[in-house]
C-alpha cells in the first residue's frame, strides 16, 4: 500500500513540474498519462486520474469539458 501511495505521489509531483514548465499546456487523462510523464514509467489512465483528482482538490489545477465532451485538464 505503501508503494501505491508514492506512485501516485511521484506522478503528482511529475504533473506538476511538467505544469511548471509548460504554463499553458492543456490535455486529457489519456494524453497526460503518453505525454507528460516520463515514457519508461507506464503509467495507467486510473492512476493519472486519481493523481488529477487530487491536485483538483488541492485547488492546484483546472478541470473543463471542451464542445466535444472531452475532460480537459490544465494549470
Amino acid at each position: 500500500m505503501q508503494a501505491q501511495q508514492q506512485h501516485l505521489t511521484d506522478v503528482v509531483d511529475a504533473i506538476q513540474r511538467y505544469l511548471h514548465a509548460h504554463p499553458e499546456a492543456v490535455d486529457s487523462a489519456d494524453g497526460i498519462a503518453k505525454w507528460w510523464l516520463p515514457a519508461d514509467w507506464c503509467v495507467d489512465v486510473h492512476t493519472v486520474e486519481t493523481a488529477l483528482a487530487r491536485l483538483l482538490e488541492q485547488g492546484l489545477i483546472r478541470r473543463r469539458i471542451n464542445t466535444d465532451r472531452h475532460v480537459l485538464y490544465s494549470r
